[in-house]
């Protein structure tokens, strides 16, 4: 089963493994960071368009393997 982050708020997607792996290296960063705001983390990383949208990835697991809507290919 193929893992993808997604925004939850924008849709937008990382799914090249090597994204994901340096993302998730960062979630703890990110976490922390957010709770020096006062807020809750929601999701491991911050969405590409935070600054327009104020997403964060979620993990979602892909059980078909499909890749459908918006992909970020970096």
């Amino acid at each position: 089963m193929a893992i993808k982050l997604v925004c939850d708020r924008c849709g937008a997607e990382l799914d090249k493994r090597e994204a994901i792996e340096l993302a998730l290296e960062g979630t703890a960063a990110w976490q922390a960071s957010v709770r020096d705001r006062g807020d809750e983390p929601r999701g491991v990383f911050p969405c590409e368009n935070y600054i327009r949208c104020r997403g964060e990835m979620i993990i979602r697991e892909d059980k078909n393997g499909h890749k459908g809507g918006k992909t970020n290919k970096r």
